[in-house]
Parts: structure tokens; sequence; C-alpha cells
């Protein structure tokens, strides 16, 4: 597999990376609620997203999401920071969110 540096390819776009952990007994609800949310609710400057469960640890979730750019990410955020006390009751910890910054991929 080859492997390409595309960092000037797209400079402004965003990669999030968001990990969650449902409590006992809420791995149904977690997993509806994720995926519900991120599939259903407006999100401006959202390119894409993909969302994964862990086979090794069911009841953690996992998604990667592209963002036109870091602001409308941010925007996003700020927006959807009313919501989230309801949104997370299920879970054991605050969703983990990492913002990457690509330095390699393979060539298609």
């Amino acid at each position: 597999m080859n492997t390409v540096n595309d960092s000037n390819k797209c400079p402004n776009t965003v990669t999030i990376f968001i990990e969650i952990h449902a409590k006992d007994g809420e791995k149904e609800a977690a997993r509806k609620a994720f995926t519900t949310t991120i599939a259903t609710t407006e999100k401006p400057g959202l390119l894409g997203y993909e969302i994964f469960e862990d086979s090794n640890d069911p009841g953690t979730f996992y998604s990667t999401q592209e963002w036109e750019n870091i602001e409308a990410f941010h925007t996003h955020m700020s927006a959807a920071k009313s919501g989230m006390k309801d949104a997370t009751s299920m879970l054991r910890d605050a969703p983990r969110t990492s913002i990457l910054k690509r330095i390699g991929q393979s060539a298609l």
C-alpha cells in the first residue's frame, strides 16, 4: 500500500474523533442516541462521518467526522452544549473528543 502526504489537498478541513462509553445496561440507548443524533441533526460544515462500535468492548462507540474547518466544528459544539446533559446521561463519562491533523494517507 502506498502512502502519500496530502496535508495540502484540503488545508482547512479537520477530522474529529469521538469516543464514548455506555454505562452498564445502557448500551442500546447509547448506540441509538449516538447514531441518531449524528445522522439526523443539522450540522452546517459537516462533510461526512463514520460511526463504529468496538467489537472487543461492546458499548464503546467511536465516530470520525470530517468538517469544512475548525470554526464549523466549534460553532456546532457551542450550539450543541444546551442538549449535552440529556444526550450523555447514558454514558459512564464525558465523550472524549480529539481534533486530528492528517500527516499521511494511503494512495487510492
